[in-house]
């Protein structure tokens, strides 16, 4: 499989503008220019492959010919997106889109939940997100009618950059001024709540929805999503059950990416242009451009100078905690190890174990909200914990460094988080991470030590974490290493943890400076 370009799908609708065209080079004698529809399997705006042996096919075709070219992680039948660049010229109308159960029993479609980038915008540009406070459906209802609901609605400023995740049901509007990437559900079904009293080509009012717009409205005030960097230097812009969106800042210097089993890749150009180069291959793509690379077409390299999105399959994502003798730390993370958000909460031990684990929940939902995700989408939860848990009881059985004793981690996480949840050794589960994703990536086998309130390791054999008795097989702080030597807080003497941990070496720099 290569990578596959497409003809543009061109939308007239009376609000847009010319930008497009001078933007994006677009070669139309559509007039006005509202919508480029560049990746779609919908019947209203079909894309077209335009390179390659394949070219001339509807992508619908191509991908019922070649199901696997979505990915073995997909869940539907054909492309369960569709993208689009949007010029508004003039204010789009107030609208709403329904979820997928209402969609289909009103329209027999898909809902709509989508997301917008902003490319470009003019000054005193605006977006309609959403509601300001919570109010029912009768206050909406009655607004609409008294030509109030402006009151109601969030409206906002927009800037070069900006992101608005707009799930299905939520009252929108793009204003005027503004140019947008739009990636959304394959579906186009919209409900009109208000259209200003503007006239179609015929002369005639544009059609309002506004009994089946007020049924699918979300009445809940909007609270927006955070937009964070993550570990691979991307920024995460949206995540559904549909797609996961990124931002790529190209700056002339190669950015490798994998189009893996699991899902395909489309890439999308919003500003400047790149090179993709495959194997001996390579590929253009400009602005105002989508380019869709096969799930498992392998590695690729994308060079060139301006901003990309990709979108694709979302992965897997989940809750790591380290549960520490000073910090509780939570991550949260995806299956390919990219992190997008943390926190952080001081253990402030010894305490019950109970008020711990509640602040090791609040850190795991805190971390939830920084990275974007939204928790309902976190699959289970890892805790790496210092001391002797048993994984056939589920109890932390011994853990010095916090002054556990017998306590039911396992049980209580798991009820207090509501997800599966997966203990392990705090170094045993540091060396995998490192293994998977680190420092030890690519090898067969490798030891890892770590420093922090006390001494621990890993081991890892032939791909296998060695364990050992309740999983303290390379706990080698508690190896003695002077008779009758400094206390350990394991309760003897000598052990390397009360000369090598870093809570050691503070109290001897301490000692020494006196």
């Amino acid at each position: 499989m290569e990578p596959l370009k497409f003809n543009g799908v061109y939308k007239d609708y009376i609000w847009g503008g010319t930008r497009m065209k001078e933007k994006f080079g677009i070669n139309s004698d559509i007039s006005p220019l509202a919508e480029s529809w560049v990746l779609s399997c919908h019947p209203d705006g079909e894309s077209i492959i335009s390179n390659g042996k394949h070219k001339g096919m509807a992508l619908s075709e191509f991908i019922k010919n070649n199901p696997e070219v979505l990915g073995t992680s997909s869940t539907f039948s054909t492309l369960p997106i569709l993208i689009k660049f949007i010029d508004a010229k003039g204010d789009l109308s107030v609208q709403v889109h329904p979820d997928d159960s209402m969609a289909k029993e009103e329209e027999n479609q898909n809902g709509k939940t989508e997301m917008w980038y902003v490319i470009d915008s003019e000054k005193n540009s605006k977006i309609t997100y959403g509601v300001k406070e919570d109010i029912t459906k009768k206050e909406l209802s009655d607004a609409i009618e008294n030509n109030t609901a402006s009151e109601l609605l969030n409206t906002v400023s927009s800037k070069k950059g900006d992101v608005f995740f707009v799930d299905a049901g939520t009252i929108h509007a793009i204003g005027a001024g503004n140019l947008i990437c739009e990636i959304q559900q394959n579906s186009n079904v919209t409900y009109r709540l208000y259209d200003y009293g503007r006239l179609d080509k015929n002369g005639k009012p544009r059609d309002l929805h506004i009994e089946k717009g007020v049924k699918a409205s979300t009445t809940k005030k909007t609270t927006p999503r955070k937009v964070p960097v993550c570990s691979d230097g991307t920024r995460l812009l949206g995540t559904c059950e549909y797609f996961q969106v990124k931002e790529i800042k190209l700056s002339k210097k190669p950015f490798s990416l994998i189009a893996d089993e699991k899902s395909y890749i489309a890439l999308i150009m919003t500003n400047g242009s790149a090179t993709i180069t495959y194997g001996e291959k390579t590929m253009e793509i400009a602005a105002g451009e989508v380019v869709f690379i096969p799930a498992n077409m392998g590695a690729f390299e994308i060079n060139g100078d301006g901003i990309m999105l990709t979108a694709k399959n979302p992965p897997r994502y989940f809750a790591g905690i380290d549960l520490g003798g000073t910090n509780i730390a939570v991550s949260i993370v995806d299956e390919y190890g990219t992190i997008y958000g943390a926190s952080k909460k001081k253990t402030n031990c010894p305490r019950p174990y109970n008020e711990i684990f509640d602040d090791m929940v609040l850190a795991t939902k805190e971390a939830a909200e920084n990275s974007g995700i939204p928790y309902e989408k976190i699959e289970s939860v890892g805790i790496g914990c210092p001391g002797a848990y048993n994984r056939e009881t589920g109890i932390l059985e011994f853990s010095n460094n916090i002054g556990f004793y017998d306590v039911p981690i396992k049980e209580y996480m798991q009820n207090a988080l509501g997800k599966k949840v997966y203990i392990e050794n705090d170094a045993n589960a540091a060396a995998w991470g490192e293994f998977l994703h680190g420092a030890g990536k690519g090898t067969n086998s490798m030891v890892m030590f770590t420093l922090g309130t006390g001494v621990g390791g890993g081991i890892i054999i032939d791909g296998h974490l060695l364990r050992g008795a309740y999983g303290t097989g390379a706990e080698i702080g508690h190896m003695i290493i002077r008779q009758n030597g400094e206390k350990c807080t394991c309760g003897r003497r000598g052990c390397l943890e009360a000369y090598a941990s870093a809570t050691a070496l503070i109290r001897q720099t301490k000692k020494a400076m006196k």
